[in-house]
């Protein structure tokens, strides 16, 4: 597990830059090697033309050794310390030789550029003939000092690579700062905000591979406001809806308690459950409004039977229209008719639906539902012989707590706001009309159909 990315950053860049540095020394070390050895051949060569033209040009009478190393001592100081040379006549006669060091015949060794151990060292010699005179000529060069020429080199690098390397780490710990300082920005704008701002972050000069971050959290910050508003909302809507039927509850209960007569207290008493049976009424549509909400996706979606599900709570609601004795009846094809969504959600759509329309249907009226299958659609629709919805109210009755002026019916005004909620989360449409008798009000809800191939 990351616990600091400026950590991990700062160690991984680190080791990263030490085994790049060792691999790159490594490497300029052979590299080295391969190209100084070329360069001291040629080296050898120019001795080795230097002996040939002194041997042409230096009077046989004079000390030649002396002349020859006084003349490479002059072009190379250091090179009596590590050549040696040697001249051979064409019948095998030495002619001359280094007087610096010891001395072995190297007449036998082959022409051109080879390889000689002596003496328990390595040497690279360079042989062939005078040009005039045609004696051989011997020149010899001791490994020992190419290896440490190689070598000088290499620590050299090394010495630079010791001096840059605190510049690389203050350099990185100044890059990774700047790259993570958006992040300290975000972090402080966060932090430093309070407990009920939940504006979205500002996405200005916030990197490529943050902000996917930044935009979910954005999204929660969205999330949680609406889930405040609507805390809120509710809080406020069940003050708004409760105090009147508290106050007549209230009203009611002295009513009894103050009552001496038996039918009035028996009155007043019934109007208390009545009462009572609006708040928890109000109450539960409250609350099933709360846990619906446009911003939230819906849980547990599957294929509902609408034809099932409709049966069931017509089922619930006949007793409800049998007392206003209002005829409901249900018109389904006999085919399983299924739809993708949340059952509980859609469950409290038809019941809400359908018992809205046996509450503003007068006695003697009439109720239909019915469930009519298109080709790639399902309509769920309800009819009946109330009043209907005037065309300019038509929208309006989706409002939270709207209700038509006149109105007698019992309601909170929330029920067509549930309906609504639900119908947006299912992809669903609805719309209003009046059916073809001119009387009442077609209820017609939309909802894309699925098909169930079973195999």
């Amino acid at each position: 597990m990351i616990r600091s990315i400026r950590r991990f950053l700062l160690i991984s860049l680190f080791i990263s830059i030490t085994i790049a540095s060792s691999i790159t020394a490594i490497g300029n070390y052979l590299l080295d090697k391969s190209v100084i050895q070329p360069y001291l051949d040629e080296k050898l060569i120019r001795f080795f033309n230097i002996i040939e033209a002194l041997n042409e040009s230096v009077n046989i009478d004079k000390d030649i050794e002396s002349e020859v190393e006084t003349h490479l001592n002059e072009i190379e100081p250091s090179t009596p310390q590590h050549l040696i040379f040697q001249v051979w006549d064409p019948q095998g006669k030495l002619l001359f030789h280094s007087t610096n060091t010891f001395f072995i015949p190297l007449n036998d060794v082959p022409m051109g550029l080879s390889d000689k151990i002596i003496n328990g060292s390595g040497w690279r010699i360079y042989s062939d003939l005078d040009k005039k005179s045609h004696d051989k000529i011997v020149v010899a060069e001791l490994y020992d000092i190419r290896n440490r020429f190689a070598d000088a080199i290499a620590r050299n690098n090394a010495y630079i690579l010791l001096i840059t390397y605190p510049i690389f780490g203050i350099l990185i710990w100044l890059i990774v700062g700047l790259a993570l300082r958006s992040i300290t920005r975000v972090t402080n704008e966060i932090s430093n905000r309070a407990s009920t701002y939940l504006e979205p972050v500002t996405p200005d000069n916030i990197p490529i591979e943050i902000k996917p971050l930044v935009s979910e959290l954005n999204q929660l910050f969205i999330r949680l406001k609406l889930a405040f508003d609507r805390n809120k909302r509710f809080a406020g809507d069940a003050a708004h809806e409760l105090k009147t039927p508290l106050a007549a509850l209230k009203t009611q209960a002295q009513v009894a308690l103050k009552s001496e007569n038996s039918t009035e207290r028996h009155q007043a008493l019934l109007k208390v459950i009545q009462g009572v049976d609006r708040s928890s009424h109000v109450v539960a549509q409250l609350l099933t409004l709360s846990r619906l909400s446009q911003e939230e996706a819906l849980n547990d979606i599957g294929p509902i039977d609408l034809h099932k599900l409709a049966t069931e709570i017509v089922a619930f609601l006949v007793p409800i229209a049998l007392e206003k004795q209002i005829e409901i009846e249900l018109v389904s094809p006999e085919d399983d008719i299924m739809i993708l969504g949340n059952d509980t959600a859609i469950g409290i759509l038809i019941r809400n639906v359908v018992d809205n329309a046996i509450r503003y249907t007068p006695e003697n009226g009439q109720v239909k539902v019915e469930l009519v299958p298109t080709e790639d659609s399902v309509i769920f629709r309800v009819t009946d012989t109330g009043p209907g919805i005037p065309v300019e109210f038509r929208e309006r009755v989706f409002e939270r707590f709207f209700r038509i002026l006149g109105t007698t019916a019992s309601g909170s005004g929330l029920g067509l706001a549930i309906v609504s909620q639900i119908a947006e989360l299912h992809n669903a449409r609805i719309h209003l009309s009046t059916p073809s008798n001119v009387k009442g009000l077609q209820f017609d809800i939309t909802f894309p159909k699925i098909n169930l191939i079973s195999g």
